[in-house]
């Protein structure tokens, strides 16, 4: 590259004196200047004209950089004003946010059109700060400029200015560092590659230019800062070209910073999931605070992390169905602000409501439910909700408490240890954390399976548990049911109906408790076949006698487990109970009893015989045997699902008893349960 440089032109003479010299300004931002700027190209073309020095600025563009009125227009304005009141030959070819590596690829061409005698380049900071090119590289395509606009004019002079120092980015801690190695190589090459024909000079901008000082933020210069520049050109020019006057010292006298107005109005507009804000212009704007607050949550205005580059912003990420406030405040760089705009409101699009939303209890996994629904375009996420309470009217939307959120995608959650008997559930879509309307008829109603405690409490009586002191317990198994209906319990008992039953009875009426004293009781588990029996001990007075008073009390005979029980009438003394159990196939079961009383054998027997019909979940039963004692007969599921809001099962039937010389009268009845169950939860009058 060196030697092209070196022979671009042999034998070409100086250039012509011309009256009129053409200068092109080559630069980026701190170039083109800002809207309300003076630049420093306008001290420059005073400086020429204070001087009487006649020059012609040359380019495409005379205008600085003003804001888009969308920050979606990536196009780079050359119709901003200067400060008002000025007026100068601005003709230039410098453009916000310009690099090296776009400028060397171009200047050729403007050289043609043109024509000018002198390039004034002020490029590198972009492709250094970017990440575009390390320095060599940079250095790099400022030879290929040089190539280029010698192409274009083998007698151009460049004045070129080294990179300025910006104040720390944290962002960038490294560029300190790179803008020194850029500046040392540039200096270096300069030398180099300037011809008699084609002269290059430097411009050392960076050394007077203090970033704390002369900018407005940080990097781009304020008013003493356009002074700052171009002296340093004015300077270089005047010594290395003999073009001009020196410059003379930075004025101490300098004209106030640009005061920026309150932008006059402000619009909010909803589009689509998004708001729309625009407000007026504020000349001399470089940005605008965007702030903005919830109304829908009360919160305190918050500005966003960066300036708006626009007349305009679209801020995303906004909750759904939510009310939100905007205002802006007009900016110049980091060191103005101006005053507060008016503030505009407008809603976000709500989210719709979430379509077919299911509930799903598990049979096989107790106090657990699943809720689903179809998904929701632009939710990105889900809640869920619940309330307990069965009523025919649900609680209102407002008495549920949030259950679930962060589902993400998720278009189903599962709940476990759900221990109301029911729960009520609604689920709304959110997007951003604003949520869908809670509304009655979104209620879905879930009645999770539930361990029945009466289920599991006469398991363990009848099938499990040893028993208490002197009384008897068996068990077998017997074929299971081919559909679960929980654990049935036929028992015969002395109900307490007069003083003489007190004396020598269970001392109680119907109840449903698996401990609940009895003299003979079976119970029969439908899903796992097991069949246990429990016969209490005999006692004369009452169950209720101190375990120690031998006299009262006697322990009940052995049970056994026979083909058929009522083989075994009231003349049949042998100490034994007797029970059998036998299922048929279309899922009934005979139970026969034929108990005793281990005081006096010679009493006679309790002789009974239930017959256990299915009916769908439930049981209907005939009951045939003695007048004495009472009988009842319970069902128990395993879940609580399947139980009626008045207790833990169902009553299939209960028969009250006569006198008990009817235990060996021979009088019996067949009877009959009833269905539908009554809501008294204890008792259900079979019909004999």
């Amino acid at each position: 590259m060196a030697a092209v440089l070196a022979t671009l032109a042999p034998g070409v003479a100086s250039p012509a004196s011309a009256a009129t010299p053409k200068i092109m300004v080559v630069g980026d931002s701190i170039s083109q200047g800002a809207e309300g700027d003076f630049t420093w190209r306008y001290r420059l073309a005073r400086h020429f004209g204070e001087s009487a020095t006649g020059v012609d600025f040359v380019g495409p563009w005379t205008g600085t950089r003003v804001l888009n009125a969308d920050h979606s227009d990536s196009s780079v304005s050359h119709a901003g004003a200067y400060r008002p009141g000025i007026s100068f030959d601005s003709a230039n070819l410098a453009q916000w946010g310009w690099q090296m590596h776009q400028a060397k690829d171009v200047i050729g061409s403007r050289v043609s059109t043109y024509l000018p005698d002198y390039l004034l380049v002020a490029l590198g900071f972009n492709d250094l700060g970017w990440g575009v090119n390390e320095p060599a590289g940079v250095l790099n395509d400022f030879e290929w400029f040089v190539y280029h606009a010698r192409a274009a004019k083998p007698t151009i002079r460049i004045a070129v200015a080294n990179v300025p120092q910006r104040t720390p980015l944290a962002v960038n801690p490294t560029l300190p560092a790179r803008i020194s190695a850029y500046n040392t190589l540039l200096a270096n090459r300069i030398p180099q590659i300037s011809t008699d024909v084609s002269p290059i000079t430097l411009v050392d901008i960076d050394t007077p230019f203090d970033e704390y000082r002369d900018a407005y933020d940080g990097l781009h210069p304020n008013v003493r800062g356009e002074f700052v520049i171009a002296k340093a050109f004015g300077d270089t020019l005047s010594t290395h070209f003999g073009l001009g006057a020196s410059f003379g010292p930075v004025p101490t006298d300098l004209p106030a910073d640009l005061a920026l107005a309150a932008s006059a109005n402000i619009t909010a507009t909803p589009v689509d999931d998004k708001v729309r804000v625009t407000w007026s212009h504020v000349f001399g704007a470089t940005g605008y605070e965007f702030w903005q607050r919830d109304l829908t949550r009360g919160t305190a205005w918050q500005k966003g992390q960066f300036d708006v580059g626009a007349d305009s912003w679209t801020p995303d990420f906004l909750p759904a169905g939510h009310q939100l406030e905007f205002r802006v405040r007009a900016t110049r760089g980091t060191s103005q602000v101006g005053g507060n705009s008016p503030s505009a409101t407008a809603t976000v699009r709500p989210m719709p409501d979430v379509p077919n939303v299911r509930v799903t209890e598990h049979p096989d996994r107790p106090y657990t439910v699943t809720v689903s629904w179809d998904p929701v375009p632009g939710a990105d996420d889900y809640h869920v909700y619940a309330a307990p309470g069965c009523d025919l009217i649900p609680p209102a939307p407002s008495e549920f408490t949030k259950h679930q959120w962060s589902l993400g995608g998720k278009t189903s959650w599962t709940q476990e240890y759900v221990t109301d008997p029911c729960r009520n559930y609604l689920v709304v879509a959110s997007r951003y954390g604003g949520e869908g309307a809670r509304k009655f008829e979104q209620i879905r109603r879930a009645w999770p399976y539930q361990n029945n405690p009466a289920y599991f409490s006469t398991r363990q009586r009848y099938m499990e548990s040893a028993p208490e002191p002197g009384d008897r317990r068996v068990s077998t198994t017997v074929p299971p049911s081919s559909v679960d209906r929980g654990i049935v319990v036929v028992r015969g008992f002395i109900k307490d109906n007069d003083p003489f039953t007190h004396m020598i009875g269970d001392r109680r009426s119907f109840a449903s408790g698996s401990h609940a004293s009895a003299k003979v009781g079976v119970a029969w588990d439908t899903k796992t076949g097991d069949v246990g029996v429990y016969v209490h001990r005999s006692c004369v007075v009452g169950s209720d006698i101190p375990d120690d008073w031998e006299a009262g009390c006697k322990d009940a005979l052995p049970v056994q487990i026979v083909p058929d029980a009522s083989i075994y009438g009231d003349d049949n003394t042998s100490p034994y109970n007797y029970v059998s159990v036998a299922p048929r196939l279309d899922g009934s079961m005979v139970v026969k009893v034929a108990a005793i009383n281990s005081h006096a054998t010679g009493l006679g027997r309790i002789n009974a015989q239930v017959v256990l019909t299915p009916a769908q979940s439930q049981f209907n039963a005939t009951l045939t045997g003695d007048k004495f004692p009472a009988w009842e007969i319970y069902q128990f599921p395993w879940s609580a699902q399947a139980v009626t809001p008045s207790g833990a099962g169902w009553t299939i039937g209960t028969r009250d008893q006569t006198s008990i010389g009817d235990l060996t009268s021979g009088a019996s009845s067949t009877c009959h349960s009833q269905q539908p169950f009554p809501q008294h939860w204890l008792q259900n009058t079979m019909s004999c």
